[in-house]
């Protein structure tokens, strides 16, 4: 009988080439997705969840080069590291900013709103942009943390 317990639980992608690739085919899927025909407010909204899925599915499945590939990664980390979090909490930080700043340019310009059916669409996007932000700056902050306590016991045990 064989002990299963160190074999990966699912898929782990580790090279950073292959990240590269895995990232270009979602924004080509997010791009495709923008052609379906989902009425005049659900192919932005559309768009933005799937790309929404799609990042929470690259965290569970790309692995930091210091990570075990084994076992699966705890819920709250998003990354291998504190800089690639900070890194990405700033990019989805800043697209909810300029969702957030269009969505507010457009409802207060009457002749552009009219004109503009993505409004909905920049109201999801910008929640769901700011949801990712919080949840990359905070596993930066969760991996910091529990750095400066494994550097701790080790100080305490060296006592």
């Amino acid at each position: 009988m064989t002990n299963h317990s160190d074999a990966p639980s699912g898929i782990r992608i580790r090279p950073w080439p292959v990240k590269l690739a895995c990232v270009v085919v979602a924004f080509a899927v997010v791009e495709l997705v923008g052609y379906v025909p989902a009425g005049t407010y659900g192919t932005g909204i559309l768009r933005s969840a799937v790309l929404f899925v799609l990042v929470i599915l690259g965290t569970r499945v790309f692995r930091g080069a210091d990570e075990e590939v084994a076992p699966p990664r705890p819920l709250w980390r998003m990354t291998g590291g504190v800089q690639s979090g900070i890194v990405l909490g700033a990019v989805f930080g800043l697209e909810a900013i300029l969702s957030a700043a269009g969505f507010v340019g457009i409802t207060f310009s009457p002749g552009i709103r009219d004109e503009t059916p993505e409004l909905p669409a920049l109201l999801v996007n910008a929640v769901l942009s700011a949801i990712l932000a919080y949840l990359y700056f905070r596993s930066s902050r969760r991996i910091v943390l529990a750095r400066r306590e494994e550097l701790i016991a080790l100080a305490r045990k060296a006592r």
